[in-house]
């Protein structure tokens, strides 16, 4: 399977922009997790981020190496989105952690 993705840079696109996504938004969960001292979300959390960025990163440096294009715009324009769900998803939780706050 990794033969064909790194023999098509659009299949490689595909699956860094996915990748990146998720590398991203699964960091920013694990340092919520983190932040808050629960081990368990913290480990399962950084487990998605160390596996997702292994393949975005194996399948990143080989288009480097081959000199394709399409998965280093991929690779920046899924951790563009990434960073914004993510930060999405941190203001949202901070924003219902500081309600949570005022009620007490």
């Amino acid at each position: 399977m990794i033969k064909e993705l790194l023999s098509n840079p659009w299949y490689a696109s595909i699956a860094i922009f996915a990748t990146q996504i998720f590398m991203l938004f699964f960091r920013t969960i694990n340092i919520i997790y983190t932040t808050e001292r629960k081990i368990f979300g913290a480990v399962w959390s950084n487990a998605g981020v160390a596996s997702t960025w292994l393949l975005s990163m194996t399948i990143g440096m080989s288009s480097m190496l081959a000199g394709t294009w399409q998965p280093i715009v991929a690779f920046l324009i899924g951790g563009a989105i990434g960073t914004y769900l993510g930060l999405k998803l941190e203001i949202k939780y901070l924003d219902k952690k500081k309600k949570k706050q005022i009620i007490l």
